[in-house]
């Protein structure tokens, strides 16, 4: 594996390199604000933040994670509709698209609005001075010390619970929890130094795979939330169509869940401590 590669830098290293993929994904934000792409990646870098700072024995790293998943959650309902947005333009006729637009710029506004301000310049200079005042108060280089063999207990104990809710009760609020859990976990892994395990691959897909189904839960829900506008009540054809595309997501969205399902039947954990 190469020296350059994330695995190999130190904590304070690995979440700068996060923190230049927040400012490029922002900045495509900002050039092309009606595009999808841009904010899931800004979303994608702030998971893969709060999954390290779990990693991190500085005494402010709680905080600090607690307001990345703040803004994180802030922003989720805009992306939320940008994706469908996506979606949409990609699935649906240039006629059917000028007939959705009026019902789903109402739905979308506010939320979108709302990822415009939390990233305007003011804003971001707010959230960059107490981000990279964090950043600088950590070593170059992590202490030559094992990982903290209780978090990662705990962080074991949070995944166990969580993955015998999900196969169990299969409900939506655990399957939500499910994909910073394991990354959690991962995280830890990884400051052992176990970067190649198996269990840290799977954690990876996992991931992956949660974070998929995800998008296309909220994409149904969006779907018909869209279909039942009072703006589409005399649009049959378009009303059916958009039926059948949440049909499809659904039906995506159900098969991400079996792998996840599969995954995690096959995950080893390894037996729970002891201690917990």
């Amino acid at each position: 594996m190469s020296e350059d590669d994330p695995q190999h830098l130190s904590r304070r290293l690995l979440l700068v390199e996060l923190s230049k993929q927040l400012e490029r994904a922002r900045a495509e934000w900002i050039a092309n604000p009606l595009q999808s792409d841009p904010m899931q990646r800004f979303d994608s870098a702030i998971t893969a933040i709060t999954s390290q700072l779990h990693s991190v024995s500085a005494a402010d790293s709680i905080k600090q994670n607690e307001r990345w998943l703040k803004l994180q959650q802030k922003l989720s309902e805009g992306i939320d509709w940008l994706i469908l947005i996506d979606l949409l333009r990609n699935s649906l006729s240039k006629k059917d698209q000028q007939c959705a637009a009026s019902p789903l710029g109402r739905l979308s506004e506010a939320s979108i609005s709302r990822c415009n301000k939390l990233l305007s310049r003011d804003e971001w200079t707010r959230v960059k001075r107490w981000w990279f005042g964090y950043l600088d108060s950590l070593p170059y280089t992590d202490p030559e010390t094992d990982v903290d063999v209780t978090a990662l207990q705990k962080s074991q104990h949070r995944l166990l619970k969580v993955r015998q809710r999900v196969l169990k009760h299969n409900l939506d609020k655990d399957w939500n929890k499910l994909e910073q859990t394991v990354g959690q976990f991962r995280s830890l892994l990884e400051a052992d130094g176990l970067n190649e395990n198996h269990t840290i691959v799977a954690c990876r897909e996992i991931e992956c795979s949660t974070a998929a189904w995800r998008r296309t839960n909220v994409n149904a829900q969006n779907l018909k939330t869209l279909a039942n506008s009072p703006e589409l009540d005399e649009r049959t054809k378009l009303v059916e169509h958009l039926t059948e595309l949440r049909a499809i997501e659904k039906l995506r969205g159900h098969k991400h869940r079996e792998a996840v399902r599969d995954l995690l039947l096959t995950l080893n954990l390894g037996r729970t401590p002891r201690s917990i």
